[in-house]
């Protein structure tokens, strides 16, 4: 049972669409609008990375950069990509916000949500640089 990617035309999103059988290959459907309008993309692999390399490779100014245009849809899409990336090294919940903003609510944490992420990367990239330094003094 393969996974593959799409960008879907009716959403503009990228999704993941699970195969139950060789049939279903052949018309995939977007599982979050319901289009056929699929176009599958080359899958991308993961490499192996500790938590504070991933922190490190964290490029706070693109992260901001993305949220100055300020409309709910590019809110909600940097937060759920923003989510998929970070949350569990960061310890947040982008995916959360991003689905209350896409259900029409105005989350007062979109506000400053720029400053809040580069808050978090860094106090993060301190929290696990203490602990690397108190893991070579023991």
């Amino acid at each position: 049972m393969p996974i593959y990617q799409y960008d879907c035309a009716g959403c503009y999103e990228r999704v993941e669409v699970l195969h139950r059988s060789a049939a279903s290959m052949d018309n995939p459907v977007c599982p979050l609008c319901g289009s056929a309008e699929l176009t599958r993309v080359m899958s991308t692999f993961a490499r192996r990375r500790t938590g504070s390399q991933r922190l490190e490779e964290i490029d706070i100014g693109a992260q901001q950069a993305a949220l100055r245009d300020g409309d709910e849809r590019s809110f909600a899409r940097w937060a759920r990509q923003a989510g998929a990336e970070y949350d569990e090294a960061l310890g947040t919940n982008y995916r959360e916000l991003a689905e209350r903003t896409e259900a029409g609510e105005d989350p007062v944490d979109r506000i400053d949500a720029g400053h809040t992420f580069q808050h978090n990367v860094q106090h993060r990239r301190v929290q696990a640089e203490r602990a690397r330094k108190s893991k070579d003094e023991a």
